[in-house]
């Protein structure tokens, strides 16, 4: 029992240690050029995404290599199918970092990237990765129609609010507006007045008005005619005739 435990432990022991030299020559691009498992990063639909893999090149040199893209194509019909996208990219000596951007519609895809170089030969010379694509909101139909019906729903609302909302009275009505019309055409006719007593009250002392000239006397008028000199004389005669009576009087007593 123990003799088999003791087999069991060397055998692990060496298949470990056999992955691990097969790994280190790998890497460092002592056993051959080749192909290592890629990753996917990005995908979204409408939007590019990039694969990342690493390639190994043992020449000792830089090489030119080209890498074929094919989508949903299986590795067996690769050689008559056309690739999705083509790539040709300078590889130095040792492994080398290769991305490829490209987009994707939505969905779930198979993507084979395949490596050929006419100065080595690739072992392996492909790798297969899976890429999940999210569907975008706006590539589907159903978001455009649900924003024209909001759109048509919010300017029907605002139609009905706008005719439903009571319009404000004017705050001057016609008859008013006449009576203003008058009143300012009034206004304009009308002399204009001197200042009021109150502005004379307090406004500056006015200067005194200067008295008014004293009125010429009457002028006699001349008689023009016999009887008018007639009278005249008369109206001369009675007062000193009323005279003479008076002192002859005063005289008797």
């Amino acid at each position: 029992m123990m003799a088999g435990r003791k087999g069991l432990f060397i055998l692990l022991t060496a298949v470990m240690a056999l992955l691990t030299a097969s790994f280190v020559t790998a890497a460092d691009g002592s056993e051959g050029s080749g192909v290592a498992t890629a990753t996917a990063d990005g995908f979204k639909d409408g939007k590019e995404g990039t694969v990342s893999f690493y390639v190994t090149n043992d020449e000792g040199r830089e090489i030119t290599a080209v890498f074929a893209v094919y989508v949903d194509v299986s590795y067996g019909d690769i050689e008559s199918a056309t690739p999705y996208r083509t790539e040709e990219r300078q590889l130095s000596d040792g492994v080398n970092n290769v991305r490829i951007s490209f987009s994707l519609g939505s969905g779930s895809h198979t993507v084979i990237v395949k490596a050929s170089s006419d100065d080595t030969e690739f072992t392996p010379d492909y790798t297969v990765i899976s890429v999940s694509v999210p569907e975008s909101i706006w590539s589907s139909a159903v978001t455009y129609v649900t924003i024209i019906v909001l759109a048509v729903i919010i300017v029907i609302g605002v139609f009905y609010y706008i005719r439903s909302k009571p319009k404000a009275a004017p705050t001057t009505t016609f008859t008013e507006l006449e009576k203003e019309k008058k009143k300012s055409e009034s206004a304009e006719a009308s002399p204009a007045k001197g200042p009021s007593t109150e502005k004379r009250r307090y406004g500056k002392a006015e200067e005194p008005a200067a008295p008014a000239p004293a009125p010429a006397p009457a002028e006699e008028k001349k008689a023009t005619s016999f009887t008018e000199l007639e009278k005249e004389k008369k109206k001369k005669e009675k007062p000193e005739a009323a005279k003479k009576l008076k002192y002859t009087s005063s005289r008797r007593k």
